[in-house]
């Protein structure tokens, strides 16, 4: 029968059962219910319902691991044998760190420590390299998989690959890493790709949200969690009072061996982040926004999808700019491309330094800057096969001020050389520069000290030279040289970093297009992050904030063919006045992208000021006709051959003066 106290309160009898009672809390949600009358003599048990609701639409990673110990990791530690697998190792007493993550030997040592008794022979092994080559993640789903976890699965790898560079394959008999999608109890991965086969699990509580499936992917795919960075206190606050005390270890900031943030601004957004109240004990918030965050009121914890950082972040670990650039960008004409570099191998005539650098100069190029093993393999190897006999190339570094730096022609585009001994060495303590030399015995380039020298020294320490210059997309067809009408798709800088959205203004906050702007304006920007050149900020070609903290914005390699992009002489008055005072407004403006941002007057500028000069058939040739034209229109003066003509500048002098002396003789006689 049922109570009249007006609550939610189901009461049961139960005939043959004395002073007995028990007490359920199952989830009911519903209005008080009108109810008959009880007879109270009777024995009666009592069975109270408590209403429990969710404080958010599903549950997260760290409440379905909580006591957790999935078969496939749990394995016996008495096992016996040196091989026997091991139990990972966690916080809070379980087998997770973080929550969802199962470290491997290596991480884990960086992070705990080493320990007797637990082996470090695979450990110290481990290829540093985590990344998944070419940027290819194997899988296979097992055959025990929930159906509904498969499809989350499936939908989340969409998710990645649509936005990145990032592909899922099958796996094949004849591969070596991949990444097994399981349901075993809780949600959880390993991060990055450790060799072999790895697990991955979507167990029950998690196989319906996609957006679970991407976080536990990026995992896998190298991500650890953002609430760990380095630099986080000056973005969130950790509130320790209302963590479960064994799971503080849990918000310590990761070790930089492992995770660095790449030159990016802290995500708020990011799919990696904790939510606000993580590992609670008490209901009360474990993570507090502060900082800029606070100010633009971000939240934390959301699980919809990867961020707009999230990524740039994963297209910058798999050099996704970089390689859809290699397979969009050409060479001039006598040039060798690798990757998105192109390459003039001068034989001769030989300079020293200066003379070489000079002359790459000439095609907005520098003497070659060898910085990665790659690189550095592919010279050695076109220089074997085409040049043989040729044993030293000079390249563009040399010391300066007792250190060596990359030289690429001016005082403000200076690196630091950063050798690397595991695939070259060098010596530079006793000289001024730096050359490629072939070794006698290895026939194998390597790096050698050698005086700079000077014109009095030649021929000496001249030697053949390697121009380098960026490879560039093929000219587009338009109205103007500046781009300004381009509508194109391309979403990164030459450097290969990606835009930031135009109604983002996070990290660059700008007064271009509201963050609730849904269509394009007549400058093309809007809800996207493609290169454009807006009136308002107007550049020398399409350019784009970047989602990168220390680079405020930077070109696009976008550039307007020669040919097509004369400008109309009734739009050229009054709309070049127009730009001209835009422009000049923009170098006395706060809020200009490179005056206004802190820190930015780096390499980076310099290059941006070379590329606005920079065409795609390098050095630009325009015929003396054409200069002639040009300068008759500017009304400057003659070249200089016409003048040689003339009599030379001197006599040409004279001879307007002497002119310019019978006209006002002529005026005065006729007002006398």
């Amino acid at each position: 029968m049922f109570g009249k106290d007006g609550r939610t309160v189901l009461n049961i009898l139960v005939w043959g059962c004395l002073n007995s009672a028990f007490w359920m809390s199952l989830p009911v949600a519903s209005a008080p219910l009108a109810v008959p009358e009880v007879d109270r003599n009777k024995p009666t048990a009592r069975i109270i319902v408590h209403v429990r609701q969710r404080r958010s639409r599903h549950w997260d990673f760290w409440q379905l691991n909580s006591n957790v110990c999935p078969p496939s990791l749990c394995f016996s530690s008495d096992e016996g044998g040196e091989d026997a697998p091991k139990r990972p190792r966690g916080t809070g007493g379980s087998i997770f760190y973080n929550g969802d993550i199962v470290l491997d030997p290596y991480s884990e040592e960086i992070i705990f420590g080493s320990n007797e008794g637990r082996r470090r022979k695979r450990a110290t092994v481990r290829n540093r390299d985590n990344l998944w080559k070419n940027g290819v993640v194997y899988f296979m789903f097992d055959k025990s998989i929930n159906p509904l976890a498969k499809r989350a699965a499936k939908r989340a790898m969409k998710h990645i690959s649509e936005r990145t560079c990032i592909q899922f394959e099958k796996k094949t008999k004849d591969t070596e890493d991949y990444v097994r999608i399981i349901s075993e109890p809780g949600c959880w991965s390993s991060v990055g790709r450790l060799g072999g086969e790895q697990k991955l699990s979507l167990g029950r509580g998690c196989e319906r949200e996609v957006g679970t499936a991407v976080h536990e992917l990026l995992h896998t795919l190298g991500f650890w969690h953002e609430h760990a960075r380095p630099d986080r206190d000056d973005y969130v606050q950790i509130v320790y009072p209302n963590i479960s005390p064994r799971y503080v270890p849990d918000f310590l900031p990761i070790n930089e061996t492992l995770s660095k943030p790449r030159g990016f601004p802290y995500d708020y957004k990011s799919i990696m982040h904790y939510k606000d109240r993580t590992f609670t004990n008490n209901g009360g918030k474990t993570i507090r926004v502060i900082g800029v965050g606070k100010t633009m009121k971000f939240s934390i914890g959301q699980r919809d999808g990867m961020s707009e950082i999230d990524i740039s972040q994963l297209k910058d670990m798999y050099f996704c700019n970089q390689k859809q650039d290699k397979n969009e960008t050409t060479c001039p004409k006598d040039w060798v491309k690798f990757q998105t570099s192109c390459y003039l191998f001068v034989r001769g005539p030989r300079k020293q330094f200066s003379g070489g650098q000079k002359h790459c100069q000439q095609y907005n190029g520098h003497l070659v800057a060898v910085d990665n093993q790659y690189e550095n393999k592919f010279l050695n190897k076109h220089i074997k096969d085409n040049f043989p006999n040729i044993r030293k190339w000079r390249t563009g570094g040399r010391r300066i001020n007792d250190t060596f730096y990359w030289d690429q022609g001016d005082v403000n585009d200076l690196e630091k050389l950063d050798f690397r001994s595991d695939w070259f060495t060098f010596e530079p303590k006793r000289y001024s520069s730096l050359v490629l030399r072939m070794n006698v015995k290895t026939n194998n380039l390597e790096w050698k000290g050698d005086w700079v020298g000077s014109a009095k020294q030649l021929p000496k320490y001249a030697y053949s030279y390697i121009c380098e210059r960026p490879a560039k997309r093929k000219c587009i067809k338009g109205d103007h040289p500046d781009g300004r009408n381009y509508r194109g798709t391309l979403d990164h800088t030459r450097d290969g970093i990606t835009c930031q959205n135009w109604t983002s203004h996070y990290p660059h906050d700008h007064k271009l297009v509201d963050s609730d702007a849904v269509e394009e304006d007549k400058d093309g920007i809007g809800p996207h992050n493609f290169c454009r050149n807006p009136m308002s900020l107007r550049r020398n070609r399409p350019w784009c904030f970047t989602n990168k903290l220390k680079e405020t914005w930077g070109y696009c390699d976008v550039s307007i063919c020669a040919q097509a992009s004369k400008v109309k002489a009734d739009n050229s008055v009054d709309e070049g006045n127009t730009v001209q005072a835009d422009n000049t407004q923009n170098n006395k403006n706060v809020d200009d992208p490179v005056r206004g941002s802190t820190g930015y007057r780096d390499r980076t500028v310099q290059r941006q000021t070379r590329d606005s000069l920079d065409t795609f058939d390098g050095v630009v040739q325009v015929s003396d006709r054409n200069k002639t034209d040009r300068r008759r229109r500017r009304g400057q003066r003659q070249p200089k051959e016409r003048m040689q003509r003339d009599g030379g500048t001197k006599y040409r002098k004279r001879r307007i003066g002497r002119s310019n002396h019978r006209r006002n003789r002529r005026n005065r006689n006729r007002k006398s």
